[in-house]
Protein backbone atom coordinates (compact mmCIF):
# COMPACT_ATOMS: atom_id res chain seq x y z
CA UNK A 1 0.00 0.00 0.00
CA UNK A 2 1.14 3.52 -0.76
CA UNK A 3 0.56 6.84 0.59
CA UNK A 4 -2.02 7.89 -1.12
CA UNK A 5 -5.53 7.99 1.06
CA UNK A 6 -8.90 7.40 -0.83
CA UNK A 7 -12.43 8.81 0.19
CA UNK A 8 -15.25 6.99 1.09
CA UNK A 9 -19.11 6.39 2.14
CA UNK A 10 -20.06 4.40 5.41
CA UNK A 11 -23.78 3.87 4.59
CA UNK A 12 -26.03 2.52 6.91
CA UNK A 13 -22.53 3.08 9.53
CA UNK A 14 -24.14 1.19 12.58
CA UNK A 15 -20.80 1.26 14.81
CA UNK A 16 -18.00 1.41 12.38
CA UNK A 17 -17.15 -1.60 11.45
CA UNK A 18 -16.38 -0.41 7.67
CA UNK A 19 -14.85 2.33 9.12
CA UNK A 20 -12.20 0.76 11.06
CA UNK A 21 -11.33 -1.63 8.20
CA UNK A 22 -10.79 1.00 5.48
CA UNK A 23 -9.29 3.62 7.83
CA UNK A 24 -6.31 1.10 8.57
CA UNK A 25 -5.94 0.30 4.24
CA UNK A 26 -5.40 4.47 4.15
CA UNK A 27 -9.12 5.30 3.49
CA UNK A 28 -10.75 8.88 4.70
CA UNK A 29 -14.12 8.77 5.47
CA UNK A 30 -16.40 11.52 3.86
CA UNK A 31 -19.36 10.83 5.35
CA UNK A 32 -21.06 8.71 7.32
CA UNK A 33 -24.93 8.21 7.35
CA UNK A 34 -26.72 5.99 10.62
CA UNK A 35 -30.59 6.63 12.09
CA UNK A 36 -30.11 4.79 15.33
CA UNK A 37 -29.13 7.13 18.23
CA UNK A 38 -27.43 4.44 19.97
CA UNK A 39 -24.86 3.86 17.53
CA UNK A 40 -24.58 7.68 16.71
CA UNK A 41 -23.22 8.02 19.93
CA UNK A 42 -20.47 5.10 19.81
CA UNK A 43 -19.66 6.11 16.17
CA UNK A 44 -18.98 10.06 17.01
CA UNK A 45 -16.95 8.81 19.79
CA UNK A 46 -14.75 6.86 17.96
CA UNK A 47 -14.51 9.03 15.17
CA UNK A 48 -15.34 12.54 16.29
CA UNK A 49 -14.27 14.41 12.80
CA UNK A 50 -16.22 12.55 10.77
CA UNK A 51 -19.49 14.14 9.07
CA UNK A 52 -22.85 12.16 10.47
CA UNK A 53 -26.20 12.21 8.79
CA UNK A 54 -29.04 10.86 10.76
CA UNK A 55 -30.93 9.80 7.43
CA UNK A 56 -30.17 8.65 4.00
CA UNK A 57 -33.44 9.88 2.66
CA UNK A 58 -32.24 13.31 3.39
CA UNK A 59 -29.73 12.67 1.19
CA UNK A 60 -32.04 11.10 -1.79
CA UNK A 61 -35.65 12.90 -0.82
CA UNK A 62 -36.42 16.49 -0.66
CA UNK A 63 -38.74 17.96 2.64
CA UNK A 64 -42.04 16.94 0.70
CA UNK A 65 -40.65 13.15 0.39
CA UNK A 66 -39.98 13.57 -3.29
CA UNK A 67 -37.26 12.07 -4.94
CA UNK A 68 -34.35 14.58 -5.54
CA UNK A 69 -32.77 15.31 -8.90
CA UNK A 70 -29.39 13.29 -9.20
CA UNK A 71 -27.55 16.02 -9.76
CA UNK A 72 -29.09 17.58 -6.56
CA UNK A 73 -27.98 14.47 -4.38
CA UNK A 74 -24.75 14.31 -5.95
CA UNK A 75 -24.45 17.83 -4.52
CA UNK A 76 -25.14 16.83 -1.18
CA UNK A 77 -22.89 13.69 -0.75
CA UNK A 78 -18.86 14.61 -1.37
CA UNK A 79 -16.58 13.05 -3.49
CA UNK A 80 -15.98 9.43 -2.45
CA UNK A 81 -14.12 6.38 -4.21
CA UNK A 82 -15.47 3.54 -2.20
CA UNK A 83 -19.06 3.62 -1.24
CA UNK A 84 -19.70 0.70 1.35
CA UNK A 85 -22.83 -0.35 3.47
CA UNK A 86 -24.44 -3.03 5.64
CA UNK A 87 -27.57 -2.16 4.47
CA UNK A 88 -31.16 -2.70 5.51
CA UNK A 89 -32.54 -5.86 3.48
CA UNK A 90 -36.12 -4.93 2.28
CA UNK A 91 -37.80 -6.88 -0.93
CA UNK A 92 -37.51 -4.77 -3.96
CA UNK A 93 -39.31 -5.33 -7.46
CA UNK A 94 -36.01 -6.47 -10.11
CA UNK A 95 -37.72 -3.98 -12.29
CA UNK A 96 -37.34 -1.22 -10.54
CA UNK A 97 -33.98 -0.96 -11.36
CA UNK A 98 -32.89 -2.31 -14.51
CA UNK A 99 -30.94 -0.31 -17.06
CA UNK A 100 -31.07 2.63 -14.09
CA UNK A 101 -34.41 2.91 -13.52
CA UNK A 102 -35.44 4.88 -10.26
CA UNK A 103 -38.44 3.22 -8.98
CA UNK A 104 -39.61 3.42 -5.28
CA UNK A 105 -42.63 0.98 -5.47
CA UNK A 106 -41.66 -1.12 -2.72
CA UNK A 107 -39.77 1.44 -0.45
CA UNK A 108 -37.01 -0.45 -0.44
CA UNK A 109 -33.69 1.53 1.36
CA UNK A 110 -31.34 -0.47 -1.30
CA UNK A 111 -32.76 2.16 -3.85
CA UNK A 112 -31.61 5.26 -2.00
CA UNK A 113 -28.25 3.10 -1.82
CA UNK A 114 -28.24 3.22 -5.89
CA UNK A 115 -29.27 6.99 -5.99
CA UNK A 116 -26.08 7.64 -4.27
CA UNK A 117 -24.30 5.46 -6.75
CA UNK A 118 -25.68 6.44 -9.66
CA UNK A 119 -25.18 10.42 -8.62
CA UNK A 120 -21.32 9.94 -7.35
CA UNK A 121 -20.81 6.63 -9.56
CA UNK A 122 -17.82 5.81 -7.16
CA UNK A 123 -15.20 3.26 -8.35
CA UNK A 124 -15.93 0.86 -5.97
CA UNK A 125 -19.18 -0.47 -3.91
CA UNK A 126 -18.89 -2.31 -1.00
CA UNK A 127 -22.14 -4.24 0.61
CA UNK A 128 -22.77 -6.82 3.00
CA UNK A 129 -25.85 -8.34 4.09
CA UNK A 130 -27.14 -11.22 6.37
CA UNK A 131 -26.39 -14.70 4.33
CA UNK A 132 -30.70 -15.30 3.93
CA UNK A 133 -30.08 -12.34 1.08
CA UNK A 134 -28.39 -14.68 -1.29
CA UNK A 135 -30.98 -17.73 -0.24
CA UNK A 136 -33.66 -19.01 -2.46
CA UNK A 137 -36.12 -17.04 -1.27
CA UNK A 138 -35.22 -13.99 -2.48
CA UNK A 139 -33.37 -14.87 -5.38
CA UNK A 140 -35.68 -11.79 -7.00
CA UNK A 141 -34.26 -9.25 -4.31
CA UNK A 142 -30.54 -10.72 -4.88
CA UNK A 143 -30.78 -10.54 -8.94
CA UNK A 144 -32.43 -6.92 -8.57
CA UNK A 145 -28.87 -6.25 -6.40
CA UNK A 146 -26.80 -7.37 -9.02
CA UNK A 147 -28.92 -6.34 -12.02
CA UNK A 148 -28.78 -2.75 -10.97
CA UNK A 149 -25.00 -2.55 -10.45
CA UNK A 150 -24.35 -4.19 -13.82
CA UNK A 151 -27.01 -1.62 -15.21
CA UNK A 152 -24.81 1.27 -13.98
CA UNK A 153 -21.37 -0.57 -15.45
CA UNK A 154 -20.53 -2.01 -12.44
CA UNK A 155 -18.16 -5.58 -12.45
CA UNK A 156 -20.15 -7.97 -10.05
CA UNK A 157 -20.31 -11.76 -9.51
CA UNK A 158 -23.76 -12.72 -9.61
CA UNK A 159 -22.78 -15.97 -7.50
CA UNK A 160 -23.05 -14.99 -3.95
CA UNK A 161 -19.84 -14.75 -1.54
CA UNK A 162 -20.28 -15.70 2.06
CA UNK A 163 -17.37 -15.49 4.16
CA UNK A 164 -17.30 -15.46 8.35
CA UNK A 165 -14.28 -14.29 9.99
CA UNK A 166 -13.73 -17.61 11.37
CA UNK A 167 -12.35 -18.76 8.45
CA UNK A 168 -9.36 -16.46 8.43
CA UNK A 169 -6.63 -17.43 10.72
CA UNK A 170 -5.30 -14.62 13.63
CA UNK A 171 -2.59 -13.36 11.46
CA UNK A 172 -4.92 -12.71 8.46
CA UNK A 173 -7.30 -10.77 11.09
CA UNK A 174 -9.90 -13.36 11.79
CA UNK A 175 -11.78 -14.08 15.30
CA UNK A 176 -13.57 -17.47 16.66
CA UNK A 177 -16.79 -16.49 15.73
CA UNK A 178 -18.95 -18.11 13.20
CA UNK A 179 -20.38 -15.32 11.04
CA UNK A 180 -22.14 -16.20 7.83
CA UNK A 181 -22.62 -12.54 5.86
CA UNK A 182 -23.17 -12.09 2.22
CA UNK A 183 -20.79 -10.01 0.37
CA UNK A 184 -21.37 -7.86 -2.92
CA UNK A 185 -17.97 -6.85 -4.24
CA UNK A 186 -18.50 -4.35 -7.35
CA UNK A 187 -16.08 -2.05 -9.26
CA UNK A 188 -16.05 0.06 -12.48
CA UNK A 189 -13.45 -1.11 -14.59
CA UNK A 190 -11.38 0.55 -16.69
CA UNK A 191 -12.87 -0.52 -19.90
CA UNK A 192 -16.91 -0.41 -20.78
CA UNK A 193 -16.82 -4.27 -21.19
CA UNK A 194 -17.24 -6.46 -17.84
CA UNK A 195 -17.93 -9.94 -17.71
CA UNK A 196 -20.92 -10.64 -16.55
CA UNK A 197 -20.53 -14.19 -15.44
CA UNK A 198 -17.26 -12.89 -13.43
CA UNK A 199 -17.00 -15.30 -10.56
CA UNK A 200 -16.63 -13.84 -6.85
CA UNK A 201 -13.05 -12.14 -6.12
CA UNK A 202 -12.42 -14.49 -3.22
CA UNK A 203 -12.65 -17.99 -1.67
CA UNK A 204 -15.05 -18.80 1.08
CA UNK A 205 -11.98 -20.35 2.92
CA UNK A 206 -10.21 -17.05 3.23
CA UNK A 207 -6.83 -18.31 4.94
CA UNK A 208 -5.95 -21.09 2.98
CA UNK A 209 -4.76 -24.18 4.88
CA UNK A 210 -6.11 -22.36 8.23
CA UNK A 211 -8.36 -25.27 10.11
CA UNK A 212 -10.83 -23.27 12.12
CA UNK A 213 -10.44 -26.11 14.76
CA UNK A 214 -7.35 -24.18 16.29
CA UNK A 215 -8.93 -21.47 17.28
CA UNK A 216 -9.10 -21.56 21.40
CA UNK A 217 -11.41 -18.91 22.81
CA UNK A 218 -9.95 -18.79 25.71
CA UNK A 219 -7.04 -17.32 24.07
CA UNK A 220 -9.82 -14.19 23.71
CA UNK A 221 -10.74 -13.93 27.00
CA UNK A 222 -10.07 -11.47 29.87
CA UNK A 223 -8.50 -13.13 33.18
CA UNK A 224 -11.53 -12.82 35.55
CA UNK A 225 -9.72 -10.74 38.14
CA UNK A 226 -9.62 -7.83 35.76
CA UNK A 227 -13.00 -7.81 35.31
CA UNK A 228 -14.57 -5.25 37.91
CA UNK A 229 -18.03 -6.43 37.74
CA UNK A 230 -17.60 -9.91 37.30
CA UNK A 231 -20.44 -10.96 39.02
CA UNK A 232 -23.10 -9.29 36.57
CA UNK A 233 -21.70 -11.97 33.48
CA UNK A 234 -22.06 -14.94 35.81
CA UNK A 235 -24.88 -17.43 35.74
CA UNK A 236 -27.63 -16.93 38.26
CA UNK A 237 -28.96 -19.49 40.72
CA UNK A 238 -31.47 -20.89 38.07
CA UNK A 239 -29.02 -20.77 34.99
CA UNK A 240 -26.38 -22.57 37.35
CA UNK A 241 -29.17 -25.27 38.58
CA UNK A 242 -30.23 -25.56 34.88
CA UNK A 243 -26.76 -26.48 33.99
CA UNK A 244 -26.37 -28.92 36.92
CA UNK A 245 -29.13 -30.30 35.99
CA UNK A 246 -27.92 -31.08 31.73
CA UNK A 247 -24.17 -32.03 33.30
CA UNK A 248 -25.86 -34.85 34.85
CA UNK A 249 -27.73 -35.77 32.29
CA UNK A 250 -24.69 -35.81 29.86
CA UNK A 251 -23.07 -38.06 32.64
CA UNK A 252 -26.23 -40.52 33.79
CA UNK A 253 -26.85 -41.86 29.81
CA UNK A 254 -24.56 -44.90 29.47
CA UNK A 255 -24.92 -44.40 25.58
CA UNK A 256 -21.23 -44.05 24.05
CA UNK A 257 -22.72 -41.28 21.96
CA UNK A 258 -25.66 -38.69 22.98
CA UNK A 259 -28.18 -38.25 20.25
CA UNK A 260 -27.29 -34.89 18.09
CA UNK A 261 -30.97 -34.43 17.57
CA UNK A 262 -32.26 -31.88 20.05
CA UNK A 263 -33.33 -32.91 23.16
CA UNK A 264 -37.22 -32.66 24.70
CA UNK A 265 -37.63 -33.15 27.99
CA UNK A 266 -41.75 -32.56 27.36
CA UNK A 267 -40.87 -35.46 24.34
CA UNK A 268 -40.12 -38.14 27.10
CA UNK A 269 -43.25 -40.21 26.55
CA UNK A 270 -43.67 -44.34 26.08
CA UNK A 271 -45.28 -43.76 23.08
CA UNK A 272 -44.58 -40.42 21.02
CA UNK A 273 -47.73 -37.87 20.71
CA UNK A 274 -47.51 -36.98 17.01
CA UNK A 275 -50.31 -34.35 16.91
CA UNK A 276 -51.70 -34.85 12.62
CA UNK A 277 -50.69 -31.05 11.54
CA UNK A 278 -46.78 -31.87 12.78
CA UNK A 279 -44.79 -30.56 10.33
CA UNK A 280 -42.19 -33.76 9.63
CA UNK A 281 -38.93 -32.10 10.66
CA UNK A 282 -41.12 -32.11 14.27
CA UNK A 283 -42.74 -35.76 14.11
CA UNK A 284 -39.49 -37.27 13.65
CA UNK A 285 -37.74 -35.13 16.73
CA UNK A 286 -40.70 -36.78 18.72
CA UNK A 287 -40.70 -40.08 17.59
CA UNK A 288 -36.87 -39.89 18.21
CA UNK A 289 -37.03 -38.48 21.89
CA UNK A 290 -39.46 -41.16 23.01
CA UNK A 291 -37.67 -43.70 21.37
CA UNK A 292 -34.70 -42.69 23.09
CA UNK A 293 -36.22 -42.47 26.07
CA UNK A 294 -37.68 -45.37 26.44
CA UNK A 295 -34.20 -47.17 25.96
CA UNK A 296 -33.19 -44.95 28.98
CA UNK A 297 -36.23 -44.68 30.95
CA UNK A 298 -34.74 -45.85 34.50
CA UNK A 299 -32.02 -43.50 34.84
CA UNK A 300 -33.86 -40.59 32.83
CA UNK A 301 -37.01 -41.06 34.86
CA UNK A 302 -34.49 -40.46 38.13
CA UNK A 303 -32.83 -37.67 36.72
CA UNK A 304 -36.39 -35.84 36.04
CA UNK A 305 -37.28 -36.35 39.71
CA UNK A 306 -34.39 -35.07 41.33
CA UNK A 307 -34.12 -31.35 42.75
CA UNK A 308 -31.72 -28.70 41.73
CA UNK A 309 -29.95 -26.25 43.53
CA UNK A 310 -33.15 -23.94 42.92
CA UNK A 311 -35.43 -26.65 44.46
CA UNK A 312 -37.23 -26.98 40.85
CA UNK A 313 -36.80 -30.29 39.21
CA UNK A 314 -36.17 -30.36 35.38
CA UNK A 315 -39.86 -30.34 34.59
CA UNK A 316 -40.36 -27.15 36.36
CA UNK A 317 -37.61 -25.50 34.29
CA UNK A 318 -38.94 -22.94 31.71
CA UNK A 319 -39.79 -24.28 28.20
CA UNK A 320 -36.93 -23.53 26.51
CA UNK A 321 -34.31 -25.05 29.32
CA UNK A 322 -36.26 -28.51 29.05
CA UNK A 323 -34.59 -28.65 25.88
CA UNK A 324 -30.69 -29.49 25.42
CA UNK A 325 -28.73 -29.61 21.64
CA UNK A 326 -25.91 -31.86 21.97
CA UNK A 327 -23.17 -30.32 19.26
CA UNK A 328 -19.77 -31.48 21.31
CA UNK A 329 -19.43 -34.78 20.40
CA UNK A 330 -16.04 -33.55 18.24
CA UNK A 331 -14.56 -32.20 21.25
CA UNK A 332 -15.67 -35.00 23.89
CA UNK A 333 -16.31 -38.18 21.79
CA UNK A 334 -17.22 -40.44 24.59
CA UNK A 335 -19.15 -40.46 27.83
CA UNK A 336 -16.27 -39.93 29.79
CA UNK A 337 -14.88 -36.96 28.03
CA UNK A 338 -18.82 -35.50 28.92
CA UNK A 339 -18.04 -31.79 30.72
CA UNK A 340 -20.38 -28.56 29.85
CA UNK A 341 -17.58 -27.01 32.09
CA UNK A 342 -15.17 -27.22 29.22
CA UNK A 343 -17.45 -26.06 26.50
CA UNK A 344 -18.97 -23.37 25.04
CA UNK A 345 -23.16 -22.90 26.00
CA UNK A 346 -25.77 -21.02 24.52
CA UNK A 347 -28.99 -20.24 26.28
CA UNK A 348 -31.27 -19.97 23.46
CA UNK A 349 -34.87 -19.32 22.91
CA UNK A 350 -34.76 -22.68 21.31
CA UNK A 351 -32.75 -24.65 23.99
CA UNK A 352 -29.77 -24.86 26.12
CA UNK A 353 -27.08 -25.18 23.31
CA UNK A 354 -23.26 -26.62 23.69
CA UNK A 355 -20.68 -26.65 21.99
CA UNK A 356 -16.65 -27.46 21.38
CA UNK A 357 -14.75 -23.94 23.16
CA UNK A 358 -13.04 -23.20 19.73
CA UNK A 359 -15.12 -20.72 17.97
CA UNK A 360 -18.23 -19.07 18.86
CA UNK A 361 -21.65 -19.15 17.67
CA UNK A 362 -22.43 -15.26 15.99
CA UNK A 363 -22.70 -12.41 18.47
CA UNK A 364 -26.34 -11.60 17.77
CA UNK A 365 -28.84 -8.85 18.23
CA UNK A 366 -30.68 -10.08 21.26
CA UNK A 367 -30.01 -11.61 24.60
CA UNK A 368 -28.74 -14.95 23.67
CA UNK A 369 -24.49 -14.36 24.64
CA UNK A 370 -22.38 -17.24 24.58
CA UNK A 371 -21.20 -18.62 28.11
CA UNK A 372 -17.49 -20.06 27.83
CA UNK A 373 -17.91 -23.30 29.96
CA UNK A 374 -14.76 -23.13 31.92
CA UNK A 375 -15.10 -19.55 33.33
CA UNK A 376 -19.03 -20.00 33.91
CA UNK A 377 -19.94 -16.54 32.29
CA UNK A 378 -20.98 -15.16 29.65
CA UNK A 379 -18.77 -13.29 27.26
CA UNK A 380 -18.16 -9.41 27.99
CA UNK A 381 -18.64 -6.81 26.06
CA UNK A 382 -14.62 -6.14 25.96
CA UNK A 383 -14.62 -9.48 24.61
CA UNK A 384 -17.47 -9.59 22.19
CA UNK A 385 -15.84 -6.45 20.82
CA UNK A 386 -12.61 -8.10 20.31
CA UNK A 387 -14.40 -11.08 18.36
CA UNK A 388 -15.44 -8.48 15.66
CA UNK A 389 -12.10 -6.91 15.42
CA UNK A 390 -13.03 -3.52 17.34
CA UNK A 391 -11.44 -2.22 20.01
CA UNK A 392 -11.95 -3.79 23.18
CA UNK A 393 -13.20 -0.41 25.40
CA UNK A 394 -15.46 0.43 22.30
CA UNK A 395 -18.33 0.81 24.56
CA UNK A 396 -16.85 1.86 28.12
CA UNK A 397 -15.13 4.88 26.03
CA UNK A 398 -18.74 5.78 24.64
CA UNK A 399 -20.82 5.32 28.11
CA UNK A 400 -22.57 2.88 25.94
CA UNK A 401 -24.51 0.06 28.67
CA UNK A 402 -24.25 -3.45 28.17
CA UNK A 403 -27.64 -4.83 26.90
CA UNK A 404 -26.88 -1.86 23.65
CA UNK A 405 -23.15 -2.89 23.33
CA UNK A 406 -24.09 -6.73 22.83
CA UNK A 407 -27.21 -5.03 20.25
CA UNK A 408 -24.80 -3.33 18.38
CA UNK A 409 -21.97 -6.11 17.96
CA UNK A 410 -24.68 -8.50 17.16
CA UNK A 411 -25.77 -5.98 14.33
CA UNK A 412 -22.49 -4.72 13.57
CA UNK A 413 -20.36 -5.71 10.62
CA UNK A 414 -16.32 -7.60 11.27
CA UNK A 415 -13.70 -5.78 10.76
CA UNK A 416 -11.10 -8.36 9.64
CA UNK A 417 -13.70 -10.21 6.86
CA UNK A 418 -13.99 -6.42 5.62
CA UNK A 419 -10.70 -5.60 5.09
CA UNK A 420 -10.22 -9.07 3.39
CA UNK A 421 -13.29 -8.16 1.22
CA UNK A 422 -12.34 -4.43 0.38
CA UNK A 423 -8.33 -6.46 -0.23
CA UNK A 424 -9.59 -8.50 -3.13
CA UNK A 425 -12.29 -5.72 -4.23
CA UNK A 426 -9.54 -2.92 -4.75
CA UNK A 427 -6.96 -5.53 -6.12
CA UNK A 428 -9.23 -6.78 -9.05
CA UNK A 429 -10.28 -3.13 -9.91
CA UNK A 430 -6.50 -1.59 -9.44
CA UNK A 431 -7.15 1.25 -7.53
CA UNK A 432 -3.79 2.61 -6.47
CA UNK A 433 -3.50 2.53 -3.12
CA UNK A 434 -3.64 -1.09 -3.32
CA UNK A 435 -0.51 -3.20 -4.97
CA UNK A 436 -1.70 -6.79 -4.19
CA UNK A 437 -3.45 -8.57 -6.71
CA UNK A 438 -6.03 -11.13 -6.21
CA UNK A 439 -3.48 -14.55 -6.80
CA UNK A 440 -0.88 -12.97 -4.01
CA UNK A 441 -4.07 -12.67 -2.12
CA UNK A 442 -5.29 -16.10 -2.19
CA UNK A 443 -1.88 -17.76 -2.39
CA UNK A 444 -0.41 -15.77 0.74
CA UNK A 445 -4.22 -16.40 2.74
Amino acid sequence: MNEQAFGFVDLFAGIGGFHHALEAQGGSCVLAVERDLDCQQVYRHTFPDTPLVHDIRSLTQNDRGDDRDLTEVGELVPDHDVLCAGFPCQPFSKSGFQKGVRDRSRGTLFYDVMTIVMAKRPRFVLLENVRNLAGPRHLDTWNGIIDSLQAQGYQVARDPLVLSPHLLSPSDGGAPQVRDRVFILAYRPESAVFDVNARPLLDRQLSLGWNPDDWQIEDYLDDDKDISDLEQYQLGEDESAWVAAWQAFVETIAADHLPGFPIWVDAFTEEPHVPPDTPKWKSGFLVKNSEFYVEHREVIDDWINRKWSNGQSVTDFPPSRRKFEWQARRAQPTRGDRDLGKLVLQMRPSGIRVKPPTYLPALVAITQTSVVGSRMRRITPREAARLQGMPSDLFALAGVRDSVAYKQLGNAVNVGVVSAAARALFSAGKAPWLATTVQELQATG
